[in-house]
C-alpha cells in the first residue's frame, strides 16, 4: 500500500501558509475601491431603498448558501425569517429551520466579540437541528468525533474522492489555531478572510454543514474588519454562479500534488474575485435603483391616469420591457382604441417613445431615454 501523502495537512510545515501578495494586489485594489464605491452609494439611498438592497442581499445569501449543498428552501419562509430578525416584524409565515438559519447570518454579520469555538458551535447546531442530517455521523453543536471525513462525488463506481479530512485528533489543537487567527491575524481582511474560508474547510471538523460554516465565518470576517454589513452583498451567490470554479479551486489548492508549498495565492485570488462580483452585482442593483428613482423624478409633474401610471410602473421596474396595445388592454382591462390612446398619450408626454424594429400590429414602446 502507497503511504505518499496527498492532502495539504499532510504537509510538514502544515498550516504555515504562503502567498505571493504582488500577485493579489491588484485585485485586492479592486476590490478594496468596489467595497468603498458601494459604501459610498449605500449613503445616498432613501431608508427604504437601503433597507430593501439589504433584504434582498440577506435572502439570496441564506437561500444560495444552502442551494450550494443541495438544500431548497422556500422564499417565503427565508423573507419571514429575515424580517423577524430585522424588522422585528412576524407574518408567522417563517419556519424553525429558516428561523434558525436568519439567526446564524444575523449574528455572524453583527458578532463584534472574538470568535470562539462555543460561537461556531451555536451556529452548527442552529443550522442543523431542525434540518436533515445523518444522525449516526452528526452531532449538532459539537465536532465529528471519527477519522474518516470525505469529501466525495459520484456514487457506487464513479465515486470520486475529491478531499480527506485530517484526523479527529488534530481537529481540537488546529482549531484552537485557526480562532487565534480569525480573532488576531492583522492581514488584509480580503485576504484573511479566503485564508479563514479555506483553512476552515481544510479541518472539516464537523460531520455535516462545513461549507456553510465556513461561508459565514467568511462574512463575519468581512463585516467586522471592513465594517460594512456582508448582507449587502452576496458572496454565496458569486460562488454558486461559479460553482464549478469555486470547487476545482479548492481542489486544486488542498491537493499536495498540485500545491505542494502550501500556496494560497490561487485560491485568495479566486475568493476576492467572488468578493469582487458579488459587490459589482449590488452596485448595478443600486444603479438600477437610482435610475428609478431619476425616472421617477422626472416624470412626477407629468399627469397621466392611473393605468397608465401602472404600465409605466412596470416598464421602470423592468417587470416588462415593451409595452403594447395587447399587453396594455391585458394588464388594464381596457379596450384596443383606449389602450391606443393611452399609449400615443404617453409618446407625446415624452415618457414613452417608440421601440425600433416594432410597427404596425406588433407596435412596442419602450421608455425615452430623454426621460431615462
Amino acid at each position: 500500500m502507497s503511504n505518499q501523502k496527498m492532502w495539504i495537512w499532510e504537509h510538514q510545515n502544515y498550516p504555515l501558509f504562503t502567498y505571493d501578495k504582488n500577485e493579489i494586489e491588484t485585485l485586492i485594489l479592486e476590490t478594496s475601491k468596489a467595497h468603498s464605491l458601494l459604501e459610498g452609494m449605500l449613503k445616498h439611498l432613501s431608508n427604504q431603498d437601503e433597507s430593501s438592497i439589504r433584504l434582498e442581499n440577506a435572502i439570496e445569501e441564506i437561500m444560495t448558501t444552502s442551494k450550494i449543498e443541495g438544500e431548497i428552501l422556500q422564499r417565503s419562509s427565508v423573507r419571514s425569517s429575515l424580517r423577524k430578525q430585522i424588522e422585528k416584524i412576524d407574518d408567522h409565515l417563517s419556519s424553525k429551520h429558516t428561523d434558525n438559519l436568519a439567526k446564524i447570518q444575523n449574528d455572524a454579520n453583527s458578532y463584534s466579540q472574538p470568535l470562539s469555538i462555543e460561537k461556531l458551535h451555536e451556529w452548527h447546531y442552529n443550522l442543523l437541528i431542525e434540518g436533515k442530517y445523518d444522525t449516526t455521523q452528526v452531532t449538532p453543536g459539537a465536532f465529528r468525533d471519527y477519522d474518516d471525513m470525505y469529501v466525495l462525488s459520484g456514487d457506487d463506481i464513479h465515486t470520486r474522492v475529491h478531499y480527506k479530512a485530517l484526523p479527529k485528533t488534530e481537529i481540537k489543537p488546529l482549531m484552537d489555531r485557526y480562532i487565534d487567527y480569525c480573532n488576531n491575524a492583522q492581514d488584509n481582511p480580503l485576504i484573511k478572510s479566503a485564508i479563514a474560508h479555506i483553512w476552515f474547510e481544510q479541518i472539516h471538523p464537523y460531520g455535516d454543514g462545513n461549507g456553510r460554516i465556513g461561508r459565514n465565518i467568511t462574512n463575519h470576517i468581512l463585516s467586522k474588519e471592513l465594517r460594512l454589513d456582508a448582507r449587502y452583498f452576496s458572496l454565496s451567490h458569486s460562488i454558486l454562479k461559479n460553482k464549478k470554479d469555486y470547487y476545482k479551486t479548492l481542489e486544486q489548492t488542498n491537493r499536495l500534488n498540485t500545491n505542494p508549498t502550501l500556496d494560497l495565492t490561487g485560491w485568495i485570488k479566486k475568493h476576492t474575485l467572488f468578493i469582487n462580483q458579488a459587490i459589482h452585482t449590488t452596485i448595478e442593483a443600486i444603479d438600477k435603483v437610482i435610475a428609478k428613482t431619476k425616472l421617477y423624478d422626472a416624470i412626477r409633474e407629468i399627469k397621466i391616469n392611473d393605468n397608465q401610471a401602472k404600465i409605466v410602473d412596470m416598464l421602470i421596474e423592468g417587470k416588462i420591457n415593451f409595452a403594447t396595445n395587447a399587453l396594455y388592454r391585458s394588464l388594464t382591462n381596457t379596450n384596443s382604441v383606449t389602450a391606443s390612446r393611452h399609449l400615443t398619450d404617453l409618446v407625446k408626454k415624452g415618457i414613452l417613445r417608440q421601440a425600433g424594429g416594432h410597427q404596425g400590429r406588433s407596435t412596442a414602446y419602450e421608455l425615452n431615454a430623454k426621460v431615462s
